[in-house]
């Protein structure tokens, strides 16, 4: 049941209220709308730029070496990595009942990651509401897709953090280590329509928000999930071969080091109102890496991998946005 219509407004209804009055069409001065959507790319850009600035200066010395193809190839794999996890929100927009053209959709998808530097991510949301909307999506159906794409994202991290446990040296010879697949079927129920609906909304109305306007059938959210776990696959390889750019790993360390990303991922989740899992998920990604390369190795892979992964997304963001721009 619902708040009474005379209470008063929650906090967090007036949080969400006051997001989704960013950028709506007629409220309040245009002059004064530009100040704000232009204060809050300075905004970006300035965590951006701190975030990278605290990372670089968390480098500890290291014998560095540089391998060409194992970097060419991390590379590639980061790449495909935004470029897949780009493509689900759209097809999740469009299994919503929305239409948005694939460039335009790469460039908001694009635009909208790099507010996620700011503490809280509550602008990663707020911008991509509102940039989708100028290519016709409504506001809440893009606030549904945002909410199927991080408890889908979420859900599939922590299957593939399943498979990094089971991998974990430390526990080769414990059969009970297979218990940890108990975590699978959970994950499929939470995010089954009878589960995640009604969570989700319970949520959105917490927000002061409409509950989600179409639910995903549980093999549309079946197929969402595959493709995630192949972009997890994909950054999982990323981390790897970036790895083997800077020190030499055994291909047999392969299957470890890529399920290691999703776990840090999932701290950064769990830790939203750090910008970019700051520090959050480099520590768990450091410290996982550590069952195969030695603490001062696994810290500086783990922190250059930060910063590589950074300049690679913005690189690919400016790519995007640069395409959207030509067509237009």
């Amino acid at each position: 049941m619902g708040r009474p219509r005379d209470a008063s407004p929650t906090v967090l209804e007036r949080a969400g209220t006051a997001a989704a009055g960013i950028g709506a069409p007629g409220t309040g001065r245009s002059r004064a709308r530009a100040v704000l959507q232009w204060g809050i790319v300075v905004l970006i850009f300035g965590f951006l730029l701190g975030f990278l600035a605290t990372q670089w200066s968390k480098l500890p010395d290291f014998d560095w070496r540089f391998e060409p193809g194992w970097l060419a190839a991390a590379t590639v794999a980061v790449a495909l990595f935004y470029l897949g996890q780009n493509e689900i929100w759209r097809l999740i927009v469009h299994a919503l009942g929305e239409e948005i053209e694939a460039r335009a959709a790469r460039a908001v998808w694009g635009k909208s990651l790099l507010a996620r530097y700011v503490p809280t991510n509550v602008l990663l949301v707020v911008g991509r509401v509102v940039l989708a909307e100028r290519h016709g999506v409504k506001r809440r159906v893009t606030l549904a897709s945002v909410v199927y794409e991080v408890g889908i994202g979420f859900g599939t991290a922590v299957m593939a953090g399943a498979y990094f446990a089971i991998q974990l040296p430390a526990l080769e010879d414990q059969p009970a280590r297979y218990a940890v697949l108990i975590l699978i079927p959970i994950v499929l129920t939470v995010l089954h329509p009878r589960v995640f609906a009604p969570a989700a909304n319970f949520g959105l109305e917490k927000l002061g928000r409409e509950p989600l306007p179409q639910v995903l059938a549980f093999s549309r959210v079946l197929l969402f999930a595959g493709l995630f776990l192949l972009t997890w696959a994909a950054i999982g390889f990323g981390l790897f071969a970036f790895a083997a750019s800077l020190h030499p790993l055994s291909i047999g360390d392969l299957p470890y080091v890529a399920a290691a990303y999703p776990v840090g991922f999932c701290v950064a989740v769990l830790t939203f109102v750090v910008p970019g899992g700051l520090g959050t998920r480099d520590a768990t990604l450091a410290t996982a890496l550590t069952a195969v390369l030695a603490t001062t190795v696994a810290t500086a892979i783990a922190v250059a991998f930060r910063i590589f992964q950074t300049m690679v997304e913005l690189l690919y963001v400016a790519v995007v946005a640069g395409l959207a721009r030509a067509r237009d």
